[in-house]
């Protein structure tokens, strides 16, 4: 999994703003229905055994070991277009369509500058 720079930095943000402190890290789950897929991102302090744990400039991102596998050509952005979109994307070759959060071409617009979809910030 890739995470680009500017993720990295608004998740810096989302933490800051939250006001939350501890060891958090970024999670990210994969859920595959027959007919779709969708991705989860939130905030975790502890980990699991079987999360494999991707540590990026001070953050760690975990995945669990059923979504490990499906993510690993993933990669999270953080998109300010002029149409309105603004929040985390999740882009994954791996599912040139459909996602159960966003716009349906592989990619998941997570809204509200958040680490979920649609969630308006961090929980």
């Amino acid at each position: 999994m890739e995470v680009t720079t500017l993720a990295i930095e608004k998740f810096k943000e989302s933490l800051q703003e939250s006001g939350k402190e501890g060891p958090f890290r970024v999670i990210a789950i994969l859920d595959v229905d027959v007919d779709s897929v969708s991705y989860k991102l939130g905030l975790e302090n502890e980990t699991q055994d079987d999360d494999t744990v991707l540590e990026l400039d001070g953050l760690q991102f975990l995945m669990d070991s059923d979504s490990f596998p499906l993510l690993e050509t993933a990669t999270i952005d953080y998109v300010e277009n002029l149409g309105g979109q603004v929040g985390f994307v999740i882009n994954n070759p791996m599912y040139a369509t459909g996602c159960g959060c966003g716009n349906g071409n592989g990619g998941c617009g997570c809204g509200g500058g958040g680490c979920g979809c649609g969630s308006g910030g961090c929980k």
